[in-house]
């Protein structure tokens, strides 16, 4: 599917603004009563959900949303990875087969990456001429915050089907050691994040083109509730690996054992990694490009005029 190219100085504004509507609207979100209008039939109509994640298609976090959209009224197909594919990003089988059950009615196991299942949704389960309403990746198991997220599947997933024309929200939840969180309550709130932008939309776009949301939810200390909701920006850092093993000799090989941890930064005023620290719900807006903008894009145009000069 062809996604007419836009200029950076579209793409900045854009960002802006989806920044400013989304701060503009935070009380009403957490607002918003955690039954949904939909199943009254009082409400916005019902979407039609592809439904996705990267830690496998029977994973609580994706669980928890499943039974929660369902229950609010909307009809909802999920494709998943059949295994887990935590960290996979945005990566994409070439070539090859995939194998594809159905281990419930209206939920598909793919293997193979979460990019994989998402574009299996939308161009073999869905009709390409009729996708979606909306792509829902996740809830992950554990937050994707700062520019770890490139490593995310989930929001691979969600990214991918931005590209393809189709509005996305990738979803994570924090949680502890031992991978549990409040995954239930995160699928709460996405059902009325999706209710606020179905009010919000009026019948028209979900979302402005181009433009997907990165929402994580906090691990509230004693099972408490979340502060409130930020509209946030991506924070700063990448995975730190630390490797441990002696490089091999020519012709020889090495193992190495390693472990990993996110180095994050706290130059980022309003990030993700910030508001989830306050206990704050954080949606970020994301895109399907690597635009970086038009203040980049000037010094390359510098950078281009001296490679001219003879």
């Amino acid at each position: 599917m062809t996604v007419g190219l836009r200029s950076p100085e579209e793409v900045h504004v854009r960002r802006t603004r989806i920044v400013g509507a989304l701060a503009a609207s935070t009380c009403v979100v957490l607002g918003v009563s955690a039954t949904s209008a939909t199943a009254s039939g009082d409400g916005p109509e019902r979407l039609h959900i592809l439904l996705t994640n990267d830690d496998g298609w029977d994973a609580p976090g994706i669980t928890a949303v499943y039974d929660e959209l369902v229950g609010a009224g909307h009809h909802v197909v999920l494709v998943a990875p059949a295994t887990n594919q935590s960290g996979k990003g945005a990566a994409l089988t070439f070539g090859g087969s995939l194998t594809v059950a159905q281990p419930a009615d209206g939920k598909y196991a793919v293997t193979g990456t979460p990019v994989d299942a998402a574009e299996f949704g939308l161009s073999a389960v869905f009709d390409e001429n009729d996708p979606p309403d909306l792509v829902i990746s996740g809830t992950n198991v554990g937050e994707n915050v700062a520019e770890g997220i490139i490593h995310s599947g989930t929001v691979g997933a969600a990214v991918n089907a931005l590209a393809d024309g189709v509005p996305a929200i990738a979803v994570s939840t924090e949680v502890d050691g031992d991978d549990v969180g409040p995954f239930a309550e995160t699928a709460q709130f996405v059902v009325r994040l999706v209710d606020r932008l179905q009010d919000r939309a009026h019948r028209g776009d979900l979302l402005p083109d181009g433009i997907g949301l990165n929402v994580n939810y906090p691990l509230v200390e004693d099972g408490g509730q979340p502060e409130g909701v930020a509209a946030t920006e991506t924070g700063r850092g990448l995975f730190d690996l630390d490797y441990a093993g002696a490089l091999p000799e020519p012709g020889q090989s090495s193992s190495f054992t390693f472990e990993y941890g996110l180095g994050l930064s706290a130059d980022v005023r309003n990030s993700d990694l910030a508001a989830l620290e306050a206990d704050l719900v954080s949606i970020s807006p994301i895109e399907a490009d690597y635009d970086a903008g038009a203040g980049e894009l000037r010094w390359v145009r510098g950078v281009v005029r001296e490679l001219g000069r003879r």
